[in-house]
């Protein structure tokens, strides 16, 4: 039997008692993440930020410092562990859904309300997502925070103008991407009439400028340092050596399955329909702030290999709110279809991802009578670190350990419980807050993994000699995970070239 949805009603009129479904839908889906955040060994990119929290600083090589602030006090409380680091993503995402309901509701009333949470709970970029810390949980926030305080503003009071200017800030502490949603609303607000009417009050240009202290400390640190976060992610996601079809074929696959298929053809149209259509100043920060933002980043992917499929994300978020708002026309066997699909592929997702934790994948395959060795498993990037750490640590005694991987720096890192030294060729986020870890020219065990970085060979190239101290495979159950490599630097300092 499928689900029915309330009759849409006017904002206006009494709503029913949804509000029960609503609490049980987000502390549900909440409950899961805490969970799968518990359980679910740290990413690399969530290891590499915990070394952040370590150091402290205004920004970072790689992006504004928000996430590494968010991580720094549970990891000083409560110690290094997987969720300790991500329950600050689980706090965000679970406010991010209550103010993203909170403007459903006042433009499109409890329906559109109970609509718009149960589409982000299907949505695995949205649901899955959001277990992890990553600088896109503070940005997600932002991002609806800046929307919901905007529609307060149009519609109760031009003062809730200076909370959109609060949100956009955080958003600039978060991600870069959050200039972007400025852009969108400085074109609505001058492009329609009701926008017009706001920007001749004080309150959107005493909110622009709220934004801009909130974020001057991300800016200014930037500023003394010739602007390295801008740089790296012009080249990052702009730098790639010509247009490739297939790199856009699949970013463009892989948001299909981040935000489910159907459910993105139901944004895509609900988004498409509110950028032509725009109407007030509202519609159109969510038409602009939608399908542009997604389209930019989607396109990105044809020129860079750097390009990653979770970027187009913020605008799949404007474009969700488009659908769930009055004006959409989407019919309702489409909503039922979408939820039906996304939500069947996030449980069939999270199956999968629980049987691969529980059970090690095996060694070898049985195919066609033919027994195929198993070189790498689908979550190999996440295993093995911790062994690898203590192993280590047994070699090294009280000696601080290096890396010549960025991912290998946050891995390590974090099972170790401390900062690895970072002597990597490629200029990485220590090389601006732990520039030159060679200078008290005290031993370090650099951890060479096989596969992963430059090796001994380069590494001597640069360092003198190296003398070895042994290795040691990480495996899961017979099969082996990965190879890491010990070598003792006991020389002086050198200047790197």
């Amino acid at each position: 039997m499928e689900p029915r949805l309330p009759p849409l009603e006017h904002p206006g009129a009494p709503p029913p008692r949804t509000g029960r479904a609503l609490a049980l839908i987000l502390l549900g889906g909440t409950a899961a993440r805490l969970l799968l955040a518990a359980v679910v060994p740290l990413g690399n990119d969530e290891a590499y930020y915990v070394d952040w929290a370590r150091h402290l600083q205004a920004g970072y090589l790689d992006h504004p410092p928000a996430v590494a602030w968010l991580i720094a006090l549970p990891l000083r409380l409560a110690g290094s562990s997987a969720l300790s680091v991500r329950l600050p993503a689980l706090l965000l995402q679970l406010l991010t859904m209550v103010l993203a309901a909170s403007l459903a509701r006042a433009r499109g009333g409890e329906r559109a309300a109970l609509l718009l949470t149960v589409a982000l709970q299907a949505a695995p970029v949205f649901s899955v997502g959001a277990a992890l810390i990553t600088p896109d949980a503070p940005l997600a926030l932002a991002w609806v925070g800046t929307l919901w305080a905007l529609q307060r503003a149009l519609d109760r009071d031009g003062r809730w103008a200076l909370a959109a200017g609060a949100f956009l800030g955080l958003g600039a502490l978060s991600k870069l991407t959050a200039g972007l949603l400025g852009l969108a609303v400085l074109a609505a607000l001058a492009g329609t009439p009701d926008g017009r009417r706001l920007l001749a009050r004080p309150w959107p240009w005493l909110g622009a400028l709220l934004a801009a202290a909130i974020g001057s400390p991300m800016l200014l640190w930037n500023a003394a340092r010739g602007w390295p976060s801008f740089a790296f992610q012009a080249s990052h996601g702009l730098g790639g050596g010509g247009v490739s079809l297939g790199r856009l074929l699949a970013s463009t696959g892989a948001q299909l399955g981040y935000v489910s298929p159907v459910l993105l053809g139901v944004t895509a149209v609900a988004a498409y329909r509110a950028l032509r259509g725009r109407g007030d100043a509202l519609r159109a920060a969510l038409a602009f702030s939608a399908l542009p933002v997604a389209a930019f980043f989607t396109l990105a992917a044809a020129f860079t290999p750097g390009a990653l499929p979770h970027w187009p994300a913020p605008g799949w978020l404007s474009a969700l709110l488009c659908a769930a708002l009055p004006g959409a026309a989407i019919p309702e066997r489409w909503w039922r279809r979408a939820l039906w699909v996304g939500l069947g592929e996030l449980s069939v997702g999270l199956f999968v991802l629980l049987v691969l934790l529980a059970v090690p994948f095996p060694a070898t395959l049985s195919l066609l009578g033919r027994t195929v060795p198993v070189r790498r498993g689908p979550l190999d990037d996440l295993l093995g670190w911790g062994e690898g750490a203590a192993a280590a640590r047994a070699v090294a005694g009280d000696a601080r350990l290096a890396t010549s991987h960025w991912i290998a720096l946050g891995q390590l890192g974090f099972y170790d419980r401390r900062s690895p030294a970072y002597l990597g060729e490629r200029r990485s986020g220590p090389s601006l807050y732990d520039p030159d870890p060679l200078a008290a020219g005290e031993p370090l065990l650099l951890v060479t993994v096989d596969g992963l970085g430059p090796q001994r060979d380069r590494m001597e190239e640069r360092l003198g000699p190296l003398e070895p101290a042994g290795a040691f495979t990480a495996r899961q159950g017979e099969r082996p995970v990965r190879t890491y490599r010990f070598w003792w630097w006991r020389g002086p300092a050198r200047p790197r070239p």
